[in-house]
């Protein structure tokens, strides 16, 4: 009974809460508290949020700084750093969670100043292209429609308007939690149930296990926005200075530790599978500290009890027969070949691109966007957007990084300090 935990309020629906306990949600009553809001850390006791944390980073900060194993890497981290006589050393994470922990630890306060935390495009729904949302707002004006995606994507806001605003306007648009809800939809609709799939290589399984699995259902069928993670991270190797590369560990349980190995091969980049605890993300800073600068790279698993060399082979199995590869555009980054995942033919009867003929809108490349998220996926401080809190916000985004939970500008607002 005198167990209480810290949570971050993510949604607030009259007298109750939804929190986040490092990413495990659940409800909560906030009747014990007269003024709360979005992005607060608050202490839960016995189903009630009791009191709002005044200073969080501080108090996440503290249990990093205070942890014997993290104070050891740290020590480690500031000895190694010495050995670049103040050259700045760029570290790129390419997940949202890793960055939601280096922002909620206050981990980059804690480094020495010569190393630099930059986030990289790691976020599925903020590389997602308008375009392609375009193509579900389209979709979501047909009659006998019903469109399913996750929380995330329905309020991410376009040129020509946002899912959510479509729901509002009185589109059948659902959010579900997994795409089995969506086939489980069809299965009792005769309705056509559109599924807007968006993820990298660790929803892809998911979504080909629900193609798969709807056999000859005909009302079903998916809009991808499934992208793989290599071509965008050897984009960022390609085109800008980094000189450290933190690699997804939840891509790498799927894929394994052979992508990266390439990556870290051709370009001489240490690249590091890591974990998500601060302590992983600190043992994998100092690893990659350790590497940098000899005369080759591997790609180093820090995350070694999670991720296998071989990665989920059956995993693999079912994105490799489902799916295949074409060019895609990813916000912020433009077109990268064969990186974004689609039916095989085989499978093409559950294209809805195909099936409803679906055509993406064409953008000039004179039209001006104000929204400099584009920016943001390629390692810009969000604080350096001239929208950043101000016109841009979570309760009214301007782009998509400020949407999600995973994207660098909504991290960055609600850690703020």
């Amino acid at each position: 009974m005198c167990i209480a935990a810290f949570g971050q309020i993510v949604e607030i629906n009259g007298k109750t809460a939804v929190v986040s306990f490092r990413g495990a949600l659940k409800k909560v009553s906030i009747m014990l508290l007269s003024k709360i809001q979005l992005g607060d850390t608050v202490v839960v006791h016995a189903g009630f949020a009791t009191e709002i944390v005044k200073d969080q980073q501080k108090v996440y900060r503290d249990i990093v700084a205070s942890d014997a194993y993290a104070r050891q890497l740290l020590d480690a981290i500031e000895k190694e750093s010495k050995r670049f006589n103040e050259r700045k050393l760029k570290i790129m994470n390419f997940c949202g969670t890793h960055e939601n922990t280096i922002a909620k630890y206050s981990l980059r306060s804690l480094l020495p100043p010569n190393i630099q935390l930059l986030s990289g495009p790691g976020c599925p729904v903020c590389v997602t292209p308008e375009e392609e949302i375009a193509m579900g707002l389209e979709l979501a004006t047909r009659k006998n429609v019903i469109i399913t995606t996750f929380g995330d994507l329905l309020r991410v806001p376009t040129r020509w308007g946002s899912l959510e605003q479509c729901r509002l306007g009185g589109a059948d648009v659902r959010i579900v939690y997994d795409i089995s809800q969506a086939l489980d939809l069809a299965r009792k609709t005769k309705a056509e149930v559109v599924h807007f799939a968006v993820g990298f290589e660790t929803t892809a399984p998911g979504t080909a296990c629900a193609i798969q699995e709807a056999g000859n259902i005909e009302n079903f069928s998916i809009l991808s926005s499934h992208r793989i993670t290599s071509p965008a991270m050897e984009y960022v190797m390609e085109h800008s200075k980094m000189d450290i590369l933190l690699c997804p560990g939840h891509v790498a349980m799927v894929i394994g530790t052979a992508p990266f190995e390439e990556l870290a091969q051709k370009y001489n980049l240490p690249c590091v599978i890591s974990g998500f605890e601060p302590v992983d993300i600190l043992q994998s800073i100092l690893q990659a500290m350790c590497q940098f600068g000899k005369e080759s790279s591997t790609a180093i698993n820090q995350y070694e009890n999670v991720v296998k060399t071989e990665g989920n082979p059956l995993a693999k199995k079912l994105i490799e027969e489902t799916f295949t590869l074409k060019d895609a555009t990813w916000r912020g980054v433009g077109v990268l070949p064969e990186s974004r995942l689609v039916c095989r033919k085989e499978y093409s009867r559950f294209d809805a691109e195909l099936k409803f003929g679906l055509t993406m809108p064409q953008i000039k490349a004179t039209e001006e966007n104000a929204c400099m998220c584009g920016d943001v996926l390629m390692g810009m401080a969000p604080r350096y957007c001239p929208n950043f809190g101000g016109g841009c916000r979570p309760e009214h985004p301007a782009g998509p990084c400020m949407v999600t939970g995973e994207g660098a500008c909504s991290i960055a607002y609600i850690n703020r300090g």
